[in-house]
């Protein structure tokens, strides 16, 4: 193979890594604000939750056709939904303030795999898909400023700014 053969092949394979990261990444956060909506008590908190999932979910299925078109496994999902159940039981001792709080350093890892992907996207709708991963991710760490009150504005505005979100259908 040559050099820049390999270059090319060293960044599909990044990129597909990523990806499956990424989409991982938003089962988790789907399945864990569901579970969190589902055991809300209180009504304000449980519909935030309920719009958290549906950013994931409806995020998720942004990279549907990238990952058929490319035949990408989407990696262990059971895996995942594994340890989003891991994940409900240490939230559900914990306040909501820290839940909030516990937002904004996992939004700041995940936007350094969405901006890569932006930069490794082989493609417009590859680079599309990767800018609304960024936006998607950015709107939920502005939800847990502004949940917080760190950052003026209504806590869903943003979220519920995003084109993908507003077309989605609720569970």
């Amino acid at each position: 193979m040559r050099a820049p053969a390999l270059a090319f092949y060293s960044v599909a394979v990044r990129a597909s890594e990523l990806w499956v990261e990424s989409y991982q990444g938003e089962v988790l956060g789907e399945a864990l604000f569901s579970w969190m909506a589902d055991h809300e008590e209180d009504p304000e908190r449980r519909n935030q939750l309920e719009v958290l999932t549906l950013l994931e979910r409806s995020t998720k299925q942004l990279a549907e056709p990238l990952f058929e078109r490319k035949a990408l496994d989407r990696g262990d999902t059971a895996a995942t939904l594994k340890t989003a159940g891991e994940l409900a039981d240490v939230v559900a001792n914990i306040t909501w303030e820290e839940f909030l709080a516990s937002i904004q350093p996992v939004a700041d890892q995940f936007l350094l795999k969405y901006r890569e992907l932006v930069a490794l996207a082989a493609d417009d709708l590859e680079r599309e898909i990767a800018q609304l991963y960024v936006a998607h991710e950015l709107a939920l760490a502005a939800f847990a400023r502004r949940a917080l009150g760190k950052e003026s504005g209504e806590p869903l505005e943003l979220i519920l700014a995003l084109p993908h979100v507003t077309t989605a259908t609720p569970r």
